[in-house]
């Protein structure tokens, strides 16, 4: 009777493979990343002694749920004792979803926060330094300085680094300057026309430069 249960699911094993197109146990462990051991214990009904990960990665490959998986490859009472596992699973799974998307929600609310308060005076004032300056063409620029060094702050706190000065001339390094007009070699001298950015090594926007 076992020897029978084995050849059915063995039948049934070889049937999943010719549905996704797999044509040897050999393809079959290369694309579950299992070995022929486990695939021995899925045959002999030993479902049981399988990791979850490896389940999910062979139901995965066959196109089948967990469930159905678990129907197919193991006797009436293991099936159910393993689904019962699964669904306590699932709960946990979902548990931790929800903590972590609530712990996502609270550090990026916690995050805005404290952009918004280091942003304060410039949210307060650049509205109004705005609006006085679209109506009064003599408006001097320079008033307008103080307010974005709330942003200057903000960045250098997030360790952001400025690539460049406006005017300033610098040797040419094409992982940090973009050329926008002429042509360039690499140290060769070149005009900064807009900054860029980066953090530590890593390249936010490149500083725009001209030759």
């Amino acid at each position: 009777m076992g020897n029978d249960r084995e050849l059915d699911r063995t039948l049934k094993l070889q049937e999943l493979m010719q549905k996704v197109g797999i044509n040897s146990l050999r393809q079959l462990y290369r694309s579950t990343g299992t070995s022929a051991h486990t695939i021995r214990k899925l045959r002999s009904g030993k479902i049981e002694f399988i990791r979850w990960h490896t389940l999910i990665k062979i139901s995965s490959v066959f196109n089948i749920t967990i469930d159905e998986l678990i129907e197919t490859f193991s006797d009436l009472a293991i099936a159910k004792s393993a689904r019962q596992e699964l669904k306590i699973l699932q709960q946990e799974y979902q548990h931790l979803q929800q903590q972590l998307q609530q712990q996502r929600q609270t550090l990026q609310a916690e995050f805005q926060y404290q952009s918004l308060q280091t942003l304060e005076s410039f949210l307060t004032y650049f509205p109004t330094a705005k609006y006085t300056a679209m109506n009064n063409p003599s408006f001097p620029a320079t008033k307008l300085f103080p307010l974005v060094q709330s942003i200057d702050r903000l960045i250098n706190q997030w360790g952001v680094t400025v690539i460049g000065e406006v005017g300033s001339k610098v040797n040419y390094e094409p992982r940090w300057h973009q050329l926008i007009e002429g042509t360039a070699s690499p140290d060769e001298l070149v005009t900064v026309r807009y900054v860029g950015y980066r953090q530590d090594d890593t390249l936010i926007f490149r500083a725009k430069v001209s030759n």
